[in-house]
């Protein structure tokens, strides 16, 4: 995915990757990526963007009575999030997004390190925008060592939205 998100914000995804200059094969920046490996800071833009788009999806488990479907349930036809925007803030219904939570991410984010994924509560709840905060600490498994993570999801319960925030690197 690297590539793509690169050629697209480089705008650059009709050229060529290998070139060549007087007859010596030459490889763009770009297209040495995959040699040097990427950054820090690229792989925890591009794990925000991933995370945001699975706490932002409603799952099929929302619509539909997953209970006697295990394979379906545990697969990405169940991609997202259980749809928060019936619930209240009141403590049963605070310990299901939590729960909601971990398991999303530990199925169908393979680069979270299911070991450290630690999502917990923060005692601070807004009553006026009916928005709770959970503090979420995991590593990323990644190559030669694992990268810490430690983001903060705001769901508004309202929306049924979440807002992710201090997850990606500064450059």
């Amino acid at each position: 995915m690297h590539a793509f998100r690169d050629a697209f914000d480089a705008k650059d995804s009709k050229r060529k990757i290998v070139e060549r200059v007087a007859g010596e094969k030459v490889i763009s920046g770009r297209g040495s990526l995959k040699r040097r490996g990427a950054s820090e800071a690229i792989l925890k833009r591009d794990l925000a963007i991933d995370l945001t788009s699975l706490v932002n999806t409603v799952d099929l488990g929302s619509a539909i009575d997953l209970t006697d479907l295990e394979f379906v349930s545990n697969s990405v036809l169940n991609f997202g999030l259980y749809d928060v925007a019936h619930l209240t803030s009141d403590e049963m219904a605070v310990n299901e997004i939590a729960a909601d939570l971990v398991n999303a991410l530990i199925q169908h984010e393979p680069r979270i390190n299911k070991e450290t994924l630690l999502v917990e509560r923060s005692k601070e709840f807004d009553e006026t925008n009916q928005k709770m905060r959970y503090e979420i600490s995991a590593e990323m498994l990644s190559k030669p060592l694992d990268i810490p993570l430690e983001f903060v999801a705001e769901v508004d319960v309202a929306s049924g939205k979440v807002h992710l925030s201090q997850l990606t690197a500064n450059r």
